[in-house]
Order: C-alpha cells, then sequence, then structure tokens
C-alpha cells in the first residue's frame, strides 16, 4: 500500500527534478526543450505540494515550491489527479488555471516526459544516463518517503547522518539527514557515515529493478556496504517502501 498524497511529492520533487539532469545529459532531450521557453507549474490543492519546471534555451531547471508568474499553472484539485496523470492511467483532471493557450509549452513538457519514461526503460539513451537518473530518483524519493510516509516516519527519527549511494567509479548521490527536513544531493558526501557501493551500473539496474539477487552480490563483493551498518539496516526499511512506490508505479 502508498500514500497517494506521499507519491505526488514523488512526482513533483524526485520524478520532475530528473527532466533538468535529462537536458543537461542527452542531446535529444535538449533538442526537444529547446522547442519553447517558459515556466509550468504543478499545484496540488489549496495547500499542497508546488513544484514548477523552467524551460530555457534547451534546458529545464526544477524548482519545488512556487515561482513568481509562470506561463502555464496546472491545478490538481487532489493528488490521486495529479499522480492518474504521470502514470497515464484511471481519469486525469487537471484545471489550467493559467496558461490555456500555451499548447505548445504543453506539448514540449509532453514529449520530453514521455522521452524520458523510454530512458528509464532503456528503450533510448545510453546505460550510464539511465543509472544516473534512476540513483537521483531513488535519493530524492528517500527523502521525500523518510520525510512524509507515516510508516517510515519513524525509522527517520533514528537516522542522523548522511547516506551515500554509489556506482563505483562512476556516479554517486547522497542523503544528509542531519537536518529535520532530510536533503537529497547529487555528488559525493563529504563525509558519508553509511556507503552503499554497486560494482557496475547495469548491476544497480538491475537491483533496482529487483531481477538480482542482493546477497548473492555482496557476498561476491559486488554490492558493498560500508560505515554506519546500523544505520544502512534503517535505511533498509526505507528503501523497501522506495520499491512499494516506484516499482511500476512512478512514470513521468
Amino acid at each position: 500500500m502508498h500514500d497517494e498524497k506521499v507519491l505526488s511529492r514523488i512526482y513533483l520533487d524526485a520524478v520532475l527534478p530528473s527532466l533538468e539532469m535529462l537536458t543537461n545529459e542527452d542531446a535529444h532531450a535538449s533538442t526537444i526543450a529547446l522547442k519553447w521557453n517558459g515556466d509550468i507549474r504543478f499545484s496540488v490543492g489549496v495547500n499542497g505540494p508546488r513544484s514548477t519546471l523552467s524551460f530555457r534555451d534547451s534546458l529545464v531547471k526544477h524548482h519545488s515550491g512556487k515561482t513568481a508568474h509562470p506561463d502555464i499553472i496546472l491545478f490538481f484539485p487532489g493528488a490521486t489527479m495529479l499522480n492518474n496523470l504521470f502514470r497515464n492511467k484511471g481519469v486525469r483532471i487537471a484545471i489550467p488555471a493559467k496558461g490555456v493557450t500555451k499548447l505548445k509549452g504543453l506539448a514540449v513538457f509532453s514529449a520530453l516526459a514521455k522521452y524520458m519514461e523510454k530512458v528509464l526503460d532503456g528503450e533510448a539513451g545510453c546505460v550510464d544516463l539511465r543509472a544516473k537518473l534512476t540513483l537521483n530518483i531513488l535519493a530524492r524519493a528517500m527523502a521525500v518517503i523518510s520525510s512524509y510516509d507515516s510508516e517510515a516516519q519513524p525509522f527517520r527519527h533514528h537516522l542522523n547522518g548522511v547516506a551515500e549511494f554509489r556506482i563505483k567509479e562512476g556516479d554517486a548521490v547522497h542523503v544528509d539527514f542531519t537536518s529535520p527536513e532530510p536533503n537529497a544531493l547529487a555528488g559525493h558526501a563529504a563525509c558519508p557515515d553509511f556507503i552503499l557501493e554497486f560494482a557496475t551500473n547495469e548491476l544497480f539496474l538491475k537491483v533496482a529493478e529487483d531481477k538480482v539477487d542482493v546477497m548473492v552480490e555482496a557476498c561476491l563483493e559486488n554490492i558493498v556496504l560500508k560505515g554506519n551498518i546500523h544505520m544502512g539496516q534503517i535505511l533498509n526499511n526505507i528503501l523497501d517502501k522506495i520499491g512499494h512506490y516506484l516499482q511500476k508505479e512512478v512514470k513521468p
């Protein structure tokens, strides 16, 4: 089971930010983004989460919360309505509170989102980019879930440090739990308290898709845990929650 409100935050603050990375790393994605300049705000309910995508000169920037004067505002009365838009399922309703005539902007966003879906599914782009996007979505989803999921919040109270997730000789992300609001960041941490390292991009993606025996790979030292193992055990509970939310569920 998952909480629709938490899932909406994952879409807004974990999946949408990946479009920024995608346009920075992939030539085809930046070509799509080049077709429109403007801002699109996604809003859930009167007091729910907000997220804004800014399209500028072939690149996308993600902003959590409100930004001034967006060109398009898509208002979703409830979390499930936003989630249905992203997962291409059920009734999809958005009230265009502003920017009814900005159809080109919506078309560009839709094309870019569909392309990212292909990259995440392994149908476009390269393995390195797919792994990098997935790694960053995982870290951001961990921050969201540990903050807002009622079953994960008790685990959050026992975390006070920095966890790093990385590919050996590849990309890395880390989640900082030292402040009240967990923060997911790209790159290596200065002094991580816990490290989870995967030997290759391919292995990490198989683990993310639950297509490999993690214990066997750990015994072969293709998956390595370092540092505060107790912290790692707590994080494993949150990683399980991420699996419930992301497995065959999150699609841009």
